[in-house]
Protein backbone atom coordinates (compact mmCIF):
# COMPACT_ATOMS: atom_id res chain seq x y z
CA UNK A 1 0.00 0.00 0.00
CA UNK A 2 0.99 3.37 -1.00
CA UNK A 3 0.48 6.87 0.88
CA UNK A 4 0.97 10.09 0.77
CA UNK A 5 1.67 12.15 3.53
CA UNK A 6 1.82 15.93 4.30
CA UNK A 7 1.01 17.94 7.56
CA UNK A 8 -1.59 20.80 7.38
CA UNK A 9 0.12 24.37 7.93
CA UNK A 10 3.10 22.54 9.39
CA UNK A 11 5.77 20.48 7.51
CA UNK A 12 8.92 18.82 9.37
CA UNK A 13 12.46 18.22 7.71
CA UNK A 14 14.01 15.39 9.28
CA UNK A 15 17.94 14.94 8.26
CA UNK A 16 18.33 11.55 9.28
CA UNK A 17 20.60 8.53 8.05
CA UNK A 18 17.02 7.05 6.55
CA UNK A 19 16.45 5.64 3.64
CA UNK A 20 13.39 4.80 1.85
CA UNK A 21 11.52 3.86 -1.68
CA UNK A 22 10.32 7.22 -2.74
CA UNK A 23 8.95 9.08 -5.47
CA UNK A 24 7.94 12.82 -5.85
CA UNK A 25 4.40 13.90 -6.26
CA UNK A 26 2.50 17.23 -6.20
CA UNK A 27 -0.80 17.78 -4.14
CA UNK A 28 -3.70 20.44 -4.76
CA UNK A 29 -1.75 23.71 -3.54
CA UNK A 30 1.53 22.82 -5.31
CA UNK A 31 3.33 21.13 -2.79
CA UNK A 32 5.44 18.64 -3.90
CA UNK A 33 6.39 15.83 -1.47
CA UNK A 34 7.05 12.34 -1.42
CA UNK A 35 5.54 9.25 -1.64
CA UNK A 36 6.63 6.72 0.82
CA UNK A 37 6.11 3.44 -0.16
CA UNK A 38 5.23 0.52 2.58
CA UNK A 39 7.18 1.70 6.02
CA UNK A 40 8.34 -2.40 6.04
CA UNK A 41 10.62 -1.18 3.32
CA UNK A 42 12.87 0.15 6.47
CA UNK A 43 14.08 -3.34 7.57
CA UNK A 44 16.78 -3.48 5.10
CA UNK A 45 20.22 -3.07 5.75
CA UNK A 46 20.17 -3.66 9.35
CA UNK A 47 22.86 -4.79 11.74
CA UNK A 48 21.95 -7.55 14.52
CA UNK A 49 22.63 -7.62 17.96
CA UNK A 50 21.93 -10.42 20.29
CA UNK A 51 18.16 -9.52 21.36
CA UNK A 52 17.40 -6.41 18.87
CA UNK A 53 17.96 -5.36 15.44
CA UNK A 54 18.03 -1.48 14.46
CA UNK A 55 18.30 0.37 11.29
CA UNK A 56 21.41 2.32 11.03
CA UNK A 57 21.96 3.58 7.38
CA UNK A 58 25.15 5.77 6.27
CA UNK A 59 26.17 8.91 6.09
CA UNK A 60 25.45 9.68 2.44
CA UNK A 61 22.35 8.88 2.66
CA UNK A 62 21.50 12.01 5.43
CA UNK A 63 23.45 14.31 2.91
CA UNK A 64 20.86 13.01 0.43
CA UNK A 65 17.97 14.26 2.50
CA UNK A 66 20.09 17.58 3.49
CA UNK A 67 20.14 18.25 0.04
CA UNK A 68 16.21 17.28 -0.82
CA UNK A 69 15.02 19.14 1.86
CA UNK A 70 15.95 22.56 0.73
CA UNK A 71 17.13 23.51 4.59
CA UNK A 72 19.06 26.44 4.93
CA UNK A 73 22.55 26.45 6.56
CA UNK A 74 21.92 27.63 10.38
CA UNK A 75 25.48 27.34 12.17
CA UNK A 76 23.46 28.47 15.54
CA UNK A 77 21.24 25.57 15.56
CA UNK A 78 23.96 22.72 15.75
CA UNK A 79 25.28 21.94 19.22
CA UNK A 80 28.43 24.41 19.85
CA UNK A 81 31.49 22.91 19.94
CA UNK A 82 32.78 23.88 23.30
CA UNK A 83 30.33 21.88 24.68
CA UNK A 84 32.19 18.78 23.51
CA UNK A 85 34.46 19.04 26.65
CA UNK A 86 31.25 19.03 28.85
CA UNK A 87 30.80 15.21 27.91
CA UNK A 88 32.41 12.85 30.69
CA UNK A 89 30.27 10.13 31.01
CA UNK A 90 30.04 7.52 28.19
CA UNK A 91 26.09 7.74 27.35
CA UNK A 92 26.84 11.66 26.93
CA UNK A 93 29.54 10.80 24.57
CA UNK A 94 28.07 8.13 22.49
CA UNK A 95 24.76 10.43 22.32
CA UNK A 96 26.54 13.62 21.19
CA UNK A 97 29.13 11.79 18.87
CA UNK A 98 26.07 11.06 16.84
CA UNK A 99 24.75 14.50 17.40
CA UNK A 100 27.82 16.18 16.19
CA UNK A 101 27.78 13.64 13.14
CA UNK A 102 24.29 14.64 12.37
CA UNK A 103 25.71 18.22 12.07
CA UNK A 104 28.71 17.27 10.15
CA UNK A 105 26.11 16.26 7.55
CA UNK A 106 24.77 19.75 8.11
CA UNK A 107 27.97 21.13 6.82
CA UNK A 108 29.06 18.93 4.46
CA UNK A 109 26.27 19.40 2.27
CA UNK A 110 26.24 23.32 2.97
CA UNK A 111 29.75 23.50 1.85
CA UNK A 112 31.14 24.80 5.19
CA UNK A 113 34.41 23.62 5.20
CA UNK A 114 35.84 25.49 8.28
CA UNK A 115 33.39 24.21 10.11
CA UNK A 116 33.44 20.50 8.87
CA UNK A 117 36.62 20.75 10.04
CA UNK A 118 36.24 21.55 13.12
CA UNK A 119 33.74 19.29 14.13
CA UNK A 120 35.74 16.27 12.77
CA UNK A 121 37.90 17.02 15.18
CA UNK A 122 35.11 16.77 17.75
CA UNK A 123 34.28 13.73 16.46
CA UNK A 124 37.75 12.31 16.46
CA UNK A 125 37.95 13.09 20.56
CA UNK A 126 34.61 11.50 20.86
CA UNK A 127 35.32 8.30 19.84
CA UNK A 128 39.07 8.45 21.49
CA UNK A 129 37.31 8.85 24.68
CA UNK A 130 34.72 5.91 23.84
CA UNK A 131 37.67 3.58 22.96
CA UNK A 132 37.36 3.49 19.06
CA UNK A 133 40.05 6.19 18.05
CA UNK A 134 42.04 3.95 15.43
CA UNK A 135 39.18 4.45 12.41
CA UNK A 136 40.42 8.37 12.68
CA UNK A 137 44.15 7.23 12.98
CA UNK A 138 44.31 6.77 9.33
CA UNK A 139 46.27 9.59 8.31
CA UNK A 140 45.12 8.64 4.66
CA UNK A 141 41.34 9.03 5.50
CA UNK A 142 41.79 11.85 6.97
CA UNK A 143 43.84 13.55 4.01
CA UNK A 144 41.21 12.62 1.87
CA UNK A 145 38.43 14.28 4.42
CA UNK A 146 40.90 17.58 4.10
CA UNK A 147 41.68 17.53 0.31
CA UNK A 148 38.02 16.52 -0.47
CA UNK A 149 36.29 19.29 1.35
CA UNK A 150 34.48 21.68 -0.80
CA UNK A 151 34.42 18.94 -3.57
CA UNK A 152 30.53 17.78 -2.73
CA UNK A 153 30.60 14.18 -4.46
CA UNK A 154 34.43 13.53 -3.20
CA UNK A 155 33.37 14.60 0.34
CA UNK A 156 30.50 12.98 0.58
CA UNK A 157 31.98 9.64 -0.27
CA UNK A 158 34.57 10.51 2.77
CA UNK A 159 32.08 10.39 4.75
CA UNK A 160 29.97 7.34 4.12
CA UNK A 161 33.91 5.20 4.16
CA UNK A 162 33.91 7.05 7.60
CA UNK A 163 30.96 5.62 8.62
CA UNK A 164 31.56 1.90 6.92
CA UNK A 165 34.89 1.69 8.74
CA UNK A 166 33.42 3.13 12.12
CA UNK A 167 30.25 0.07 11.60
CA UNK A 168 33.51 -2.56 10.48
CA UNK A 169 35.53 -1.89 13.52
CA UNK A 170 32.34 -2.05 15.94
CA UNK A 171 31.05 -5.25 14.32
CA UNK A 172 34.78 -6.25 15.24
CA UNK A 173 34.66 -5.32 18.12
CA UNK A 174 30.96 -6.24 19.67
CA UNK A 175 30.31 -2.87 19.73
CA UNK A 176 26.99 -2.37 17.56
CA UNK A 177 24.98 -1.75 20.60
CA UNK A 178 27.42 2.01 21.18
CA UNK A 179 26.57 2.32 17.29
CA UNK A 180 22.78 2.35 18.41
CA UNK A 181 23.21 5.15 21.19
CA UNK A 182 25.28 7.26 18.40
CA UNK A 183 22.40 6.82 15.92
CA UNK A 184 20.20 7.64 18.23
CA UNK A 185 21.63 11.03 18.78
CA UNK A 186 22.01 11.40 15.14
CA UNK A 187 18.41 10.82 15.18
CA UNK A 188 17.47 14.09 17.78
CA UNK A 189 19.72 16.16 16.17
CA UNK A 190 18.07 15.92 12.54
CA UNK A 191 14.64 16.01 14.59
CA UNK A 192 15.48 19.11 15.91
CA UNK A 193 17.49 20.83 12.91
CA UNK A 194 14.29 20.12 11.24
CA UNK A 195 12.02 21.75 13.77
CA UNK A 196 14.73 24.61 13.70
CA UNK A 197 14.41 24.88 9.55
CA UNK A 198 10.62 24.57 9.42
CA UNK A 199 9.65 27.96 12.22
CA UNK A 200 13.04 30.17 10.46
CA UNK A 201 12.59 28.93 6.91
CA UNK A 202 9.60 30.79 4.94
CA UNK A 203 11.78 29.86 2.00
CA UNK A 204 10.80 26.37 2.27
CA UNK A 205 7.59 25.79 3.86
CA UNK A 206 6.54 23.17 0.94
CA UNK A 207 9.53 20.70 2.94
CA UNK A 208 8.40 17.12 2.22
CA UNK A 209 7.49 15.68 5.74
CA UNK A 210 8.77 11.84 6.03
CA UNK A 211 6.89 11.52 9.58
CA UNK A 212 5.78 8.20 8.96
CA UNK A 213 9.27 6.57 8.09
CA UNK A 214 10.60 8.57 10.73
CA UNK A 215 8.39 7.40 14.03
CA UNK A 216 9.16 3.71 12.74
CA UNK A 217 12.87 4.59 12.57
CA UNK A 218 12.09 5.77 16.44
CA UNK A 219 10.85 2.39 16.84
CA UNK A 220 14.17 0.94 16.24
CA UNK A 221 16.32 3.25 17.94
CA UNK A 222 14.45 2.97 21.07
CA UNK A 223 14.93 -0.92 20.56
CA UNK A 224 18.55 -0.08 19.73
CA UNK A 225 18.87 1.81 22.96
CA UNK A 226 17.14 -0.76 25.21
CA UNK A 227 20.03 -3.19 23.57
CA UNK A 228 21.15 -5.25 27.13
CA UNK A 229 24.94 -4.21 26.39
CA UNK A 230 23.30 -0.78 26.83
CA UNK A 231 21.84 -1.35 30.46
CA UNK A 232 24.94 -0.03 32.46
CA UNK A 233 24.73 3.78 30.44
CA UNK A 234 21.86 5.35 32.22
CA UNK A 235 20.22 6.17 29.12
CA UNK A 236 16.82 5.46 31.02
CA UNK A 237 15.26 9.71 30.97
CA UNK A 238 16.57 9.51 27.36
CA UNK A 239 14.48 6.18 26.39
CA UNK A 240 11.33 7.31 28.28
CA UNK A 241 11.64 10.61 26.46
CA UNK A 242 11.69 8.74 23.10
CA UNK A 243 8.97 6.46 24.14
CA UNK A 244 6.95 9.45 24.98
CA UNK A 245 7.84 11.54 21.70
CA UNK A 246 6.53 7.83 20.06
CA UNK A 247 3.38 7.61 22.20
CA UNK A 248 2.50 11.45 21.75
CA UNK A 249 2.73 10.91 18.07
CA UNK A 250 0.93 7.69 17.81
CA UNK A 251 -2.16 9.09 19.88
CA UNK A 252 -2.41 12.04 17.46
CA UNK A 253 -6.38 12.04 16.43
CA UNK A 254 -5.12 12.71 13.01
CA UNK A 255 -2.66 9.26 13.41
CA UNK A 256 -5.00 7.16 14.81
CA UNK A 257 -7.62 8.05 12.12
CA UNK A 258 -4.87 7.74 9.29
CA UNK A 259 -4.08 4.30 11.18
CA UNK A 260 -7.49 2.98 11.25
CA UNK A 261 -9.14 4.15 7.81
CA UNK A 262 -6.67 2.49 5.15
CA UNK A 263 -8.71 4.45 1.91
CA UNK A 264 -7.14 7.51 3.76
CA UNK A 265 -4.28 8.33 1.14
CA UNK A 266 -3.13 11.49 3.10
CA UNK A 267 -2.06 11.98 7.02
CA UNK A 268 -2.22 15.15 8.42
CA UNK A 269 -1.04 16.82 11.24
CA UNK A 270 -2.74 19.95 12.96
CA UNK A 271 -0.85 22.76 13.71
CA UNK A 272 -1.35 21.68 17.83
CA UNK A 273 0.18 18.33 16.70
CA UNK A 274 3.20 19.94 15.11
CA UNK A 275 3.98 22.41 18.16
CA UNK A 276 3.63 19.74 20.28
CA UNK A 277 5.69 17.27 18.65
CA UNK A 278 8.41 19.83 17.57
CA UNK A 279 8.52 20.71 21.84
CA UNK A 280 9.15 17.25 22.75
CA UNK A 281 12.49 17.28 20.78
CA UNK A 282 13.56 20.46 21.40
CA UNK A 283 13.27 19.50 24.97
CA UNK A 284 15.01 16.27 24.65
CA UNK A 285 17.50 17.72 22.39
CA UNK A 286 18.13 20.03 24.62
CA UNK A 287 18.60 17.62 27.77
CA UNK A 288 21.36 15.67 25.50
CA UNK A 289 23.48 18.44 24.65
CA UNK A 290 23.45 19.80 28.03
CA UNK A 291 24.23 16.23 29.32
Amino acid sequence: MKKNIYIATSLIVTVLFTSACTEDVTIDNGIEIETIEAVEDLSEDLFESPDLDYHLPSALQVASIFKKSGMKFNPEAMNPIENASNYTTAASQMLNFGVYSADIAFCVTNNQTNEARKLIGVIKDLADAQGFSAVFENKDLMDKFDSSLGIQDSIEYVMVEIHERTEEYMAENQMMNTSAVHYGGAWIEGMYLGVVDFKNNDEYKNIGSKIIEQMEILKNIIKGLKDPKNNDLGLENVVVSLENIQSTYDNFDSVKLYQSDETLIDLNLSTIEFNELSELITKLRSEVISA
